[in-house]
């Protein structure tokens, strides 16, 4: 599923044009970026939890010589389903 999708399926669902539609599905997205670069946890009931954390330094391979280095840590999005995301993949 793209944006277009959810965007036609909330047009649907709303009764919302696909104009309105599409500024209402950007406009929560842009929240939920906006939220996750001032370093704030995004939860979405039912759903599941957005948070900006920082990776660990690891080990990696520089593949054109095969020397080992070490990878810097940085950060990144993670994403934690919540049980009934979990109840329905598994």
């Amino acid at each position: 599923m793209v944006k277009a999708d959810i965007v036609e399926r909330v047009a649907d669902a709303t009764g919302l044009t696909k104009i309105k539609a599409k500024e209402v599905v950007e406009g929560i997205i842009d929240e939920i970026f906006s939220a996750l670069t001032r370093g704030e946890k995004v939860s979405i009931r039912k759903f599941g939890t957005f948070e900006v954390v920082r990776s660990n330094r690891t080990k990696g391979r520089n593949l054109q010589t095969g020397e080992e280095i070490e990878v810097e840590p940085k950060m990144v999005v993670k994403f934690r389903p919540s049980k009934q995301i979990k109840w329905v993949v598994e």
